[in-house]
């Protein structure tokens, strides 16, 4: 971890919104527990979304960067999104959900409400789909922050199934998140899966967190990731926001989130996009960056616009807004 010696955590509980903190979670109810199946035709927004292990996640004191949509979706729902409960598996009825998936769906997305790491039992759980997934040749995209580290044996079985471990990473993480999170890329890569740093980058006028940003990507470029970028965006009632750029671009579809695009779009490190722009019959086995380049392979995947594509205003791009609310049919 020398690559982050003078990583500097001290703002990375600034960035809170109160008008959040002020909810009542004891007044919300509980979530509700749905079972984890796959696809549109099992209720999903999308084709490639599985429904996560975990119903809720963290407690609102607690959200990711204090800006979770999710959080905020079901806690205006008036549910208790840090009361999370485990999602109900019936092998039948999972096996029955991938069989209605288009024939041309290769991935599936695990970690679009909540996140699969909260516990060791979620972990073995996602596992077991993840090798009846592969009966099917359909791999995982996990999008995890890695609140609790997977077994020697799950990273195992999760690395021979093709799993892609994407792992979120930010300049206002602690030390400790940042160091744990990179130590289990490393240790997934080591298991012979693909490890994806995923860089939520925001464009910082704080010094310490500028500082960390590029510590970030220097330690991804040096160590070899292939990685992906996705920019964060941030609400006006953020505190936060007082650490940002002030001449400030708005999120066309949540326009009160500050964003300001990709950062790293000309470090080549930073190859894959967001889950959202990845084809249906997306697969990707490079390890290394310097494996790829070595191959000769060339890849070219639709993205998110760039910081200059935002200057530019040239926002078109396919798919760029396609979100969905965080509910299940």
């Amino acid at each position: 971890m020398e690559q982050l010696l003078n990583y500097d955590d001290s703002k990375a509980l600034a960035f809170q919104r109160p008008s959040l903190k002020s909810v009542d979670e004891k007044t919300l109810a509980e979530m509700p527990v749905y079972n984890i199946l796959c696809g549109k035709q099992a209720g999903l927004p999308f084709d490639y979304l599985m429904t996560d292990i975990y119903s809720g996640c963290l407690p609102i004191k607690s959200i990711c960067y204090g800006n979770c949509s999710a959080a905020e979706y079901w806690i205006n729902k008036g549910h208790n999104f840090g009361m999370r409960r485990i999602n109900n598996f019936d092998e039948a009825l999972f096996r029955e959900s991938i069989s209605n998936l288009p024939v041309n769906q290769r991935w599936l997305r695990q970690g679009w409400v909540s996140d699969c790491s909260l516990s060791k039992k979620s972990w073995d759980l996602l596992a077991v789909t993840s090798d009846i997934l592969m009966e099917h040749n359909i791999r995982l995209v996990i999008i995890t922050k890695v609140f609790t580290k997977p077994s020697a044996e799950v990273m195992q079985t999760l690395a021979k199934n093709k799993a892609e471990f994407r792992v979120s990473i930010s300049a206002i993480d602690s030390r400790h998140e940042i160091e744990r999170r990179f130590e289990s890329l490393e240790a997934y890569r080591e298991a012979g899966g693909m490890a994806v740093p995923y860089l939520m980058s925001f464009k910082f006028a704080d010094d310490p967190l500028k500082t960390n940003q590029e510590l970030i990507v220097s330690k991804i470029v040096e160590d070899d990731y292939i990685a992906a970028e996705h920019p964060l965006r941030l609400s006006n009632d953020n505190t936060g926001l007082e650490s940002a750029e002030t001449d400030r671009y708005y999120h066309p579809k949540f326009a009160d989130q500050a964003w300001f695009g990709r950062l790293y779009a000309q470090t080549g490190n930073f190859l894959l996009p967001p889950p959202t722009f990845l084809p249906a019959e997306y697969t990707f086995h490079f390890l290394r960056y310097t494996d790829l380049l070595r191959s000769g392979a060339s890849y070219s995947f639709n993205n998110l616009p760039t910081y200059q594509d935002l200057l530019e205003k040239n926002l078109i791009h396919k798919n760029t807004f396609d979100h969905a609310n965080y509910d299940v049919k």
